[in-house]
């Protein structure tokens, strides 16, 4: 097997593609992103705080949006404020970054837009974007996030960007390139290249699957890791369970 040669930090996006609404209250608009955040920092750090992010990564005290207690005063206004843009511009987009920053930072994005043609459908996802260095407790600590995100958001798909790493086989879909959740109960059997596979729960039934591709960052470079997450897009988009992003 061809060995994957680990570099000193890799690049990435865990993006929330959340189901169409035709209704979006305010409520719902923040405890989306608040139940994301909470599972940021179970998963990655419990201390974390989150900042408006504008055109700069220079964070500004005085723009604190979320600490471990929750949104602030100030985090509340502005989401309130992203909000109101989607009754008069049909759609909204707000930007947090950490305060821990090394570079370019964790920057989270949230995305809400309403279609003119869709009997006026509301789409929207949360983008997690990363830069970290590269190890094994990184693996482990996305594969928790992803659980706990798929543990809120049983009718989300779920999917990782790892930029310029992987090529997908079709590459307008969601697909495998680490891990992927699908809001379908699958069996273990039927996807056993996989190197794992968890079950997500609600109510005593299985309502997602979790598919963990391989047990490292994959990369191109590497074509066992390419033959893997290949099986695997084949097989979901076989059963019809990998939708293009642009119908999410």
């Amino acid at each position: 097997m061809t060995k994957y040669i680990a570099s000193d930090d890799v690049q990435f996006s865990i993006i929330i593609y959340l189901p169409k609404t035709t209704t979006l209250p305010f409520t719902d608009f923040y405890q989306r992103l608040e139940n994301g955040l909470k599972a940021y920092q179970d998963s990655f750090d419990s201390n974390m705080c989150w900042y408006l992010f504008k055109n700069t990564v220079k964070v500004k005290p005085d723009e604190l949006v979320y600490c471990p207690e929750g949104f602030t005063d100030f985090g509340m206004k502005k989401l309130a404020l992203a909000y109101q843009k989607i009754e008069k511009k049909n759609d909204t987009q707000i930007f947090f970054i950490d305060g821990e920053h090394k570079s370019s930072g964790q920057v989270i994005t949230y995305n809400v837009d309403k279609s003119f043609f869709d009997d006026a459908l509301i789409s929207s996802n949360i983008d997690f974007f990363f830069t970290k260095l590269e190890d094994l407790q990184l693996l482990k600590q996305i594969t928790t996030f992803v659980t706990k995100l798929a543990n809120v958001f049983t009718d989300s798909y779920i999917e990782i960007d790892l930029m310029e790493r992987v090529e997908a086989i079709f590459p307008k879909r969601i697909g495998t390139s680490l891990l992927v959740y699908i809001p379908v109960p699958l069996n273990a059997k039927d996807y056993p290249e996989a190197h794992q596979i968890i079950p997500i729960h609600h109510n005593d039934k299985q309502v997602g699957t979790v598919i963990v591709s391989v047990d490292h960052f994959p990369c191109f470079d590497n074509i066992e890791d390419v033959k893997t997450m290949n099986r695997l897009d084949v097989r979901l988009r076989e059963a019809d369970l990998l939708p293009e992003r642009s119908n999410l």
